[in-house]
């Protein structure tokens, strides 16, 4: 298994999720202390939904992922982009 501290690999998700719903993922995260750090994207507060650009370490991928999948099963949620990035 590939560590972060071995390659400096970050997952990075952008999910896309109705306004009056965002609380609930923002919640969820917190949560889930120390698993990921997200922000939302500026560009998105005006609009009736929020963007959110998600990051953890390469380790955590299947996690977030799973923790994704489960809240969508719950709210409205829409994973706009995924990729690996390398830490800067």
């Amino acid at each position: 298994m590939k560590t972060y501290q071995q390659t400096k690999e970050l997952f990075y998700c952008e999910l896309r999720v109705p306004k009056d719903e965002a609380y609930f993922v923002y919640f969820t995260f917190e949560s889930n202390e120390g698993m990921c750090f997200y922000s939302t994207m500026d560009e998105s507060l005006k609009g009736q939904y929020r963007d959110i650009v998600v990051r953890c370490s390469i380790e955590w991928k299947d996690n977030l992922l799973a923790l994704v999948q489960k809240l969508q099963t719950e709210v409205r949620l829409d994973i706009m982009k995924e990729e690996i990035v390398i830490d800067s």
